[in-house]
């Protein structure tokens, strides 16, 4: 079932966003540091507070994948005006992964990001995650715009 979360979820939100700051740990040390899963209980929390934010489930006995998820509105002189569906975090937990659930999951939050006036959807992947650019590029996602690092010290 897909659905907003509530608070009573936190403890297995908390989980799969562990798994996946893990797989970030590994994946690139030298930028990201191991943390309790409690800390992730503490964000998740504030976002499910927030008015412009909202995480979305899929809850089959369970809750085994999520998305995090903000609303900007565009307004400035040098841009065109539009609302902006920004998806902070999609995570599927791994022994979930390649069953159709992540694509279902965000189905759902385009779906929803449409009934908050957004016609954007958009979202980062760090560039080692090449599974997450095939996963999101098979839904339609396209590349628009690349940030680069230099290494200073």
């Amino acid at each position: 079932m897909l659905r907003k979360a509530v608070q009573s979820d936190i403890e297995q939100l908390a989980q799969i966003a562990f798994e996946l700051h893990e797989l970030h740990v590994n994946s690139d040390p030298t930028d990201f540091r191991s943390v309790p899963q409690e800390y992730f209980k503490g964000e998740l929390s504030d976002y499910l507070q927030s008015e412009d934010k909202s995480i979305l489930v899929n809850d089959d006995c369970g809750i085994n994948a999520y998305a995090a998820v903000k609303f900007t509105d565009i307004n400035d002189p040098t841009r065109c005006p539009r609302k902006v569906c920004m998806v902070d975090c999609f995570a599927v937990k791994e022994r979930f992964r390649r069953q159709g659930i992540g694509k279902r999951l965000m189905e759902f939050v385009s779906q929803y990001a449409k009934e908050q006036g957004c016609t954007d959807l958009r979202l980062g992947v760090k560039s080692f995650n090449e599974n997450a650019h095939k996963f999101y590029k098979s839904l339609g996602f396209s590349e628009r715009t690349k940030t680069l690092e230099m290494k200073i010290l």
